[in-house]
């Protein structure tokens, strides 16, 4: 009887996950398998009358041995991962060990450290264009004239470290709450003990708190690597890519072809393999934690 129950129980719970199940093919693989019937096909919207002829996968072997600006916008794309999760991660950390010790209106600072991740990327584009790197008016250029520093052209001489700058200002407070959990979770009798024994600051953070928080840390750099990844709106708002294709990433590349070129097929191509590589750079991540969690076990 006992087993019965277990078995209508499983049922149940099954029926219950199916709805579940088909909205998320619904929404995410039936978009994805057109996309990818779209990619074996050559549509080209200034050119209506050629209608949509099967090529195979020859938009596959011209993006990648034929086009160049493709393997440039990886390329892009890396650079603006790395620098902006770098940033993130060393000042979220700063941040974050400021915040965790008791000060009076710490609890109000840490509400207005979260702003910037509350701002959307357009706004927060506009803010830095307009207000911070602005070449005549700026506000970080009028506070190097008053350093007797040089004027920086940021958009059009390091566009693409301004656009790192931008994107780190936006997800440093994300750094800023995972590891302020981590912090939190520490017990205090383990920090006690070391400055009992004699460690000093840089030594129990390198050996107490850095081990301690590197979980943190790594599921920090996973989420933040993906939402990264498909930075678009700060892109189109501050540098429109360039100069030239100097901030085109592989999204913004993407949304070119589809809109700029009007050549779908070669933009559903794209979309795929910034999926596919999305999906190969997130696996390798969390196969990574669960063999350090394993181990940490």
């Amino acid at each position: 009887m006992a087993y019965e129950e277990g078995q209508v129980s499983k049922i149940r719970k099954s029926k219950i996950h199916v709805p579940g199940i088909i909205y998320l093919i619904i929404s995410t693989q039936i978009p994805f398998l057109y996309a990818l019937w779209l990619s074996l096909h050559g549509w080209h919207l200034l050119e209506p009358y050629l209608g949509k002829p099967f090529v195979g996968f020859h938009n596959y072997y011209y993006e990648l041995f034929k086009n160049p600006e493709f393997w440039m916008s990886i390329g892009k794309t890396g650079e603006l991962v790395f620098g902006s999760l770098l940033l993130s991660l060393v000042g979220g950390t700063c941040l974050a060990i400021m915040l965790n010790r008791p000060f009076i209106g710490r609890n109000i600072l840490r509400a207005l450290i979260l702003i910037p991740f509350l701002v959307t990327p357009s706004v927060s584009s506009i803010i830095w264009k307009n207000l911070m790197f602005n070449s005549n008016f700026g506000m970080v250029n009028w506070l190097f004239n008053v350093l007797h520093l040089p004027d920086v052209a940021w958009f059009s001489s390091i566009p693409l470290v301004s656009l790192i700058i931008i994107t780190s200002w936006q997800w440093t407070p994300f750094f800023v709450l995972i590891v302020t959990a981590g912090l939190q979770s520490l017990p205090e009798e383990v920090v006690e003990a070391s400055k009992v024994d004699g460690a000093g600051k840089l030594r129990t953070y390198i050996h107490i708190i850095l081990p301690h928080l590197r979980n943190y840390y790594e599921a920090a750099i996973l989420l933040g690597t993906i939402f990264v990844f498909q930075t678009f709106g700060k892109i189109y708002v501050a540098t429109g890519g360039g100069p030239g294709s100097a901030t085109t990433t592989l999204p913004f590349y993407t949304y070119q072809v589809a809109f700029i070129h009007w050549n779908i097929g070669h933009a559903t191509t794209i979309g795929v393999f910034g999926v596919i590589l999305a999906i190969i750079v997130a696996n390798i991540m969390v196969r990574f934690l669960e063999r350090d969690g394993g181990a940490q076990k």
